[in-house]
């Protein structure tokens, strides 16, 4: 039976509202300085999903503590003057819950009454119960619309009387690059497992972010695992308990799919490891994997928030994409004008050497020099000759971008036409990214 690191910390966090009393938390300043506040409290996951802590603290110094709980409240993006909190359960468990802003309650007998927002919980688990191979462990605190088979369970029978009873989970295992990753669903199906072991193109600790991004995209919804295990394979583990309050896409508008994902089957899964593929072998200006995601992730995650807006905010989000896209996905020679830049400089001298107004000239140089490239509409309709997208996409972006983009209104409500335009504009930008994927994952191969 395979050891699963987070299998007890599901129950114990993942069913509901969680309380998790602690008889001592401190909140901390700087780096190497003793606390600024100790005392009891509690840590309480709502049903909000949010994570929240009170805390009846006393201060080392009264005074300096007022002093800088106004100090964090006057400079909230100057880090050196922010708070931190630990906190140890009554089982044991030490709790990391980083960055905090303090509210200040009650205070009585020099004790104060302190509360705050917690990001996400951080903490060490060894010794038994901890997988043995180095890898993450993911589960999502909600049944993903993922193309995984169906849990089963196993019943034999002699006459009337049960001999035989087994219970096995609906799991889906998929191969990218030299890592092999395992989705299955819990017996209730109340949550998603995604499990994989470190590989060279899948180390610590950008794996675990990692897996997760290409589902952004694929179900058109913010994914975010509520538990992680990093499991380092010598009986350590680093535990995160990030809860996440992001809910199910309700349409098809944000997902590259353009299909129910329960329904894409292989098509799913293939795009799942073509876009992972891309993930992991992107690097940054020094050669670096990327431990944030990856800018197509990032493009996705505001299609979703702008997709729940109106139909102004949708459309200049896409609009914009489509630009973003189109930009990291073409070479320097494939932007490059038609005209020679020395005919457009030459041109340029002549409006150089006019006598006329000086903020005209200007304006009019400023011109010329958008010429020693392609613009983006140029460039879309080349994909167009090659039957990437469409013309009727490119001139819904065209018209829905120039009218948008400068004041003018999209209708909250839709005609025909509108809404004709919008779909066609939803298309472009899932056909450019698919595009955009497969060049990346011909410098892969080549």
């Amino acid at each position: 039976m395979t050891v699963r690191t987070l299998s007890r910390w599901v129950d114990r966090l993942l069913k509901g509202s969680v309380m998790i009393e602690c008889p001592r938390m401190e909140i901390l300043g700087r780096d190497h300085e003793p606390p600024v506040f100790t005392g009891p409290g509690h840590i309480k996951v709502g049903q909000d999903k949010r994570i929240r802590f009170v805390m009846h603290g006393t201060p080392r110094d009264g005074s300096d503590a007022f002093k800088r709980i106004v100090l964090a409240q006057k400079h909230p993006h100057d880090i050196r003057h922010q708070f931190r909190i630990n906190a140890t359960a009554y089982d044991g468990t030490e709790w990391s819950g980083g960055w905090t802003k303090l509210t200040l309650g009650e205070e009585a007998a020099n004790i104060w009454q302190l509360s705050g927002p917690i990001h996400s919980l951080h903490t060490d688990s060894t010794g038994f119960g901890v997988a043995k191979k180095s890898g993450v462990e993911l589960v999502f605190d909600r049944s993903l619309r993922l193309p995984i088979p169906m849990n089963m369970v196993k019943t034999v029978l002699r006459g009337d009387k049960q001999v035989f009873w087994a219970r096995s989970s609906g799991t889906k295992t998929i191969n990218v690059l030299d890592a092999e990753i395992e989705f299955f669903l819990s017996p209730e199906h109340e949550h998603v497992w995604a499990v994989a072991n470190t590989t060279q193109n899948f180390p610590h600790p950008h794996l675990e972010n990692w897996l997760s991004e290409p589902l952004n995209l694929l179900l058109g919804e913010i994914v975010v695992p509520s538990l992680c295990a990093r499991n380092f394979g010598d009986g350590r583990a680093f535990i995160r308990f990030r809860p996440s309050p992001w809910k199910p896409a309700t349409t098809l508008t944000a997902s590259i799919l353009r299909e129910d994902p329960l329904g894409a089957d292989e098509r799913f899964w293939n795009l799942y490891c073509d876009i992972l593929t891309i993930v992991a072998t992107a690097r940054d200006a020094d050669g670096h994997p990327n431990f944030e995601a990856h800018p197509l992730t990032q493009y996705y995650w505001e299609i979703v928030q702008a997709s729940g807006g109106s139909n102004w905010v949708l459309c200049m989000t896409l609009a914009s994409t489509v630009e973003g896209i189109a930009k990291a996905m073409f070479s320097e020679t494939e932007w490059k004008a038609d005209w020679a830049t020395s005919e457009v400089d030459s041109l340029k001298q002549v409006v150089k050497d006019w006598k006329g107004d000086s903020n005209l000239r200007s304006r009019v140089l400023d011109y010329l020099n958008g010429f020693k490239k392609k613009g983006i509409a140029k460039v879309l309709k080349s994909l167009v000759e090659q039957g990437i997208v469409t013309s009727d996409q490119v001139d819904a972006w065209s018209r829905i971008r120039n009218s948008s983009m400068h004041g003018d209104m999209v209708l909250p409500w839709s005609d025909e036409d509108q809404e004709g335009r919008i779909i066609n504009l939803i298309e472009l930008t899932h056909r450019l990214s698919e595009a955009y994927i497969k060049r990346e994952l011909g410098k892969v191969t080549a």
